[in-house]
This record gives structure tokens, C-alpha cells and sequence, in this order.
């Protein structure tokens, strides 16, 4: 019996250094797929550079805000397919989770746990549904978001944001949800004024 263990492990052996020395040598970097980042793969060789196109923490800070005369110093416009806020003064886009944005009480952020429930199979620009669920065993602030008329969710904003928004939703403050990116995963969350000054 020990011979074929033996033997087993040799073959093992073999086959675990043909896979090393034989394979790419190129090595493959973990995938969070709880978080979309933005795709910048096709920036690296176009003229446009990373630091050319998002926003860094100081310009988002100074970018983002409303101007002396109380109007959004920003805009939603559609690139690569889905909605993203836009600087007027560069022209850059923040990412999500932005806390520029917060501050001003937009909430953009990607969807939290939706790997693991049913492809909400939204397109960009649809509105969600924001459940709170104050019974939630994990988070007391806890806010699902939902496909509009669905009695399933498909994830939940993260909880630093829930903090933020679950008193003014359960003190009856109206909050606008829409789909900014592909399927779903990157939603904003805002008051309905800001929502129609946008004109979401």
C-alpha cells in the first residue's frame, strides 16, 4: 500500500512542477468581486492617462461641492456604458464611495453582497427600491436595495453609508436610488431634490 501512496505523490510531484515551470509567467493578482473598480485597461495605452480622467481625494474635495450660487458644480453624463458624476471644472470622475460626494448627501457607492443573491438583471439609469431592516441581526441600519415592485434583494449598502442614511429614511426623508453602472452593482442613493436637480 505504501508503494502506491508512493507512487501517487511522485506523480503528484510531477505534475505540480510541470504546471510551474510550463505555465505563464505572468501571476495572477486576487479578484475582489464584493467591489467593481473602474476599467482602466484600455486607458493604459491611450493618451489619456489614470490621474487625466479620476478625480484624487484634493480634487474631488474641491471639485465636487456646490458653487457660490448654491448649483451642483457637477454633472451625471454617460460614459462607457454607464452613468458617471463629472467635475464641470476638469472633467474628471470620482469613484465610488466617494466622501466629497457624501458630504453633499450622494451616496454612490457599489452594492454590497449582490454575488450573493439572484442577478437583479438591472440596466443603468433604472431606480431601486431601499428597504431598511432595523431587525437585521447584523446591522440595525442595515438598507437592502431591491429591483423596484421585487420582493427579493439583491444586496445592501455598506454600513458606513447605512449609518448615515438610515435615520433621515426612517424619520420619512424621501431618498431616490438609481443604477449608475452595468448590472446593477453601482448605485447612487439621494435625496429626492438633489435626484431632480440632476435630472435622474
Amino acid at each position: 500500500m505504501w508503494v502506491v501512496v508512493g507512487i501517487l505523490l511522485g506523480i503528484a510531484l510531477i505534475c505540480w512542477l510541470a504546471a510551474k515551470f510550463l505555465a505563464p509567467s505572468s501571476p495572477q493578482q486576487p479578484v475582489d468581486t464584493d467591489t467593481v473598480a473602474p476599467d482602466i485597461s484600455d486607458q493604459t495605452n491611450s493618451s489619456t492617462s489614470i490621474s487625466e480622467t479620476w478625480l484624487s481625494k484634493e480634487e474631488a474635495d474641491s471639485e465636487l461641492v456646490r458653487d457660490p450660487t448654491g448649483t451642483l458644480a457637477f454633472r451625471i453624463e454617460r460614459r462607457e456604458g454607464e452613468f458617471r458624476f463629472v467635475s464641470e471644472e476638469s472633467g474628471k470622475q470620482p469613484s465610488p464611495g466617494n466622501l466629497a460626494l457624501a458630504r453633499l448627501g450622494i451616496f454612490y457607492l457599489n452594492v454590497r453582497g449582490w454575488k450573493n443573491y439572484p442577478a437583479a438583471r438591472l440596466k443603468v439609469g433604472d431606480h431601486i427600491d431601499l428597504r431598511r431592516e432595523p431587525k437585521n441581526k447584523y446591522d440595525p441600519n442595515a438598507i437592502a436595495v431591491a429591483r423596484p415592485s421585487s420582493k427579493h434583494i439583491y444586496g445592501y449598502v455598506n454600513r458606513g453609508f447605512a449609518r448615515r442614511l438610515a435615520k433621515p429614511i426612517d424619520a420619512g426623508e424621501k431618498f431616490v436610488g438609481v443604477v449608475m453602472g452595468i448590472a446593477g452593482i453601482t448605485i447612487v442613493v439621494m435625496p429626492a431634490e438633489v435626484a431632480e436637480e440632476l435630472n435622474l
